[in-house]
């Protein structure tokens, strides 16, 4: 197995095609890839169908796949502003690449040996909560990652390439079979305020008591408890953090599933949540800030490498808009984190609307996440 990935930031559609597949070929040598990732920005949007032919052209045999982005990845860097094309391709051998593209939130049928499904979507046409939620009920023990499309602002201005097709709305997305291995590591970006407690009382939506008290009670006296940073952050950046299996005691942030607290409801003086509930569940309110976001996925990163030594042959970063320089102030953080974990390795993808990617075993659609899927050939 080989996997390579470049980045170009020419802003000529032409120069960065001529360069990054002159650079990709440098990088695989004499391997000839069967996958070809790639993600554009943008400004080369209006060039869709060129790209997809001349990539085409240059790695013949290999399945092209990608989508437009409001940042790309390629070569382990980040490109956020500007003009840039990421290719990432990857010679995999004894692996079964199949495709599909999902209409109306079905995924069609998903190989019953398949590995892992790498999924990509346009924002406005699809219902990605849906389609991942057939996908899991299709294929429970298949692993999948993958993300939202980003950098347009309407409908028709996002792109999804697959194979010799380039689509402006619906899901696109490639089933591995076969030969190799796929981790994932899925950081959202929190920290926990105050100790897990019970949801004693719940109603849809709504939050209606927490270990037996108004919901909207526990809040106001967790603020009260926490430092004035915390109580600043939880004014901007406040969310609640369900655990999704019942049997344990102790989570940790990435045993959570993060969803936004998106109102009150004063006369009942319950919380409303993104997220069915159920009585009896276990959550935690959790703050997001550069310095918890960076936390998880130091934690997140090291728990991989304790699982699985080996370094990657390449892996994908699906991440969202919010984060890089905007959260951190500095360019290539999340891939630099990644690098630091694993050494120098391919590292390709891009910056997305929502990141899919698997919480306690379900998949589920996410923001100001990083979604890393990591490739190794299997051991015999």
């Amino acid at each position: 197995m080989q996997w390579a990935s470049v980045l170009s930031r020419d802003p000529d559609v032409g120069d960065a095609l001529e360069r990054g597949i002159e650079a990709l070929r440098g990088e695989l040598a004499q391997a000839r890839p069967q996958l070809l990732f790639a993600f554009v920005s943008p400004h080369f949007g209006a060039d869709a169908a060129r790209l997809s032919k001349t990539l085409r052209a240059a790695f013949p045999g290999a399945l092209l796949v990608g989508c437009t982005g409001g940042g790309v990845i390629g070569g382990g860097r980040e490109a956020e502003n500007g003009p840039a094309l990421a290719l990432t391709g990857a010679h995999l051998p004894s692996v079964t690449i199949t495709p599909f593209i999902a209409r109306d939130g079905q995924p069609g049928s998903v190989p019953v040996d398949a590995q892992a499904l790498v999924l990509l979507a346009e924002p406005f046409s699809t219902e990605p909560a849906r389609l991942l939620a057939a996908l899991d009920a299709c294929a429970p023990s298949v692993t999948k990652v993958g993300g939202l499309a980003s950098g347009a602002s309407a409908p028709g201005g996002h792109h999804l390439w697959l194979g010799d097709q380039v689509l402006s709305s619906g899901a696109v997305g490639l089933a591995l079979s076969g030969a190799l291995t796929v981790q994932t590591v899925v950081a959202q970006g929190c920290r926990a305020v105050g100790p897990p407690m019970f949801a004693t009382r719940t109603d849809g939506h709504l939050l209606l008591e927490l270990d037996g008290k108004p919901a909207l009670e526990v809040l106001s006296g967790l603020h009260a408890s926490v430092s004035e940073a915390d109580q600043q952050l939880m004014r901007h950046s406040l969310f609640v953090g369900l655990q999704l299996r019942s049997e344990q005691v102790e989570y940790t942030p990435g045993e959570l599933l993060v969803r936004n607290l998106v109102g009150v409801e004063p006369k009942r003086r319950a919380l409303a949540v993104a997220a069915r509930l159920t009585d009896h569940q276990v959550l935690q309110f959790v703050v997001r800030d550069a310095q918890a976001a960076e936390a998880e996925l130091e934690v997140g990163l090291a728990a991989a490498t304790r699982a699985n030594s080996r370094a990657p042959a390449g892996a994908l970063l699906f991440s969202c808009t919010g984060r890089g320089q905007g959260l951190f102030g500095s360019a290539d953080h999340d891939s630099g984190l990644y690098h630091q974990a694993f050494g120098p390795g391919p590292l390709g993808g891009v910056f997305c609307n929502g990141e899919f990617g698997p919480v306690a075993g379900r998949t589920y659609l996410h923001g100001y996440t990083s979604a890393f899927a990591l490739f190794r050939p299997a051991l015999h």
